[in-house]
């Protein structure tokens, strides 16, 4: 996955969140939105997060290692993973509001990633369906 598809993932996380909170505000309840739409928020900024990690953990060969910014972003992924499991033990919101924002991310992402994926095959078919009319 690229830089550019984990960014739309997570804009489009926030534009969904946002538009369905209001249709669970009335379907539902407010809690169940606020949790839906803050949940959704918080597996954006842990996927962010890991992204952060991810690029100053994992380095070339022979390229130095920032020490410290590996623990900084480790110490940030802990944090959100501690505000879940405060959330989830003090339940100030339903449950299931944080399973379906959290899915939110992971349909987006599926979703995307399917049409990124289409998207490159459909361009390599026309790459090799030039070249062999070249020939």
């Amino acid at each position: 996955m690229n830089q550019k598809l984990l960014a739309q993932v997570r804009l489009w996380t926030i534009l969904v969140a946002a538009g369905t909170a209001p249709i669970f505000f009335f379907a539902v309840s407010a809690a169940f939105a606020l949790g839906v739409f803050l949940t959704a928020v918080w597996a954006v900024v842990g996927m962010w997060v890991l992204e952060r990690l991810l690029r100053v953990a994992v380095v070339a060969p022979g390229t130095p290692r920032n020490t410290p910014l590996v623990i900084l972003w480790t110490a940030a992924k802990f944090a959100v993973y501690g505000v879940a499991v405060w959330v989830l033990f003090s339940r100030p919101l339903p449950v299931l509001s944080h399973a379906v924002g959290f899915t939110l991310m992971m349909v987006i992402l599926v979703v995307l990633g399917a049409q990124a994926r289409s998207a490159e095959i459909r361009l390599s078919t026309r790459r090799e369906d030039d070249a062999t009319h070249e020939s």
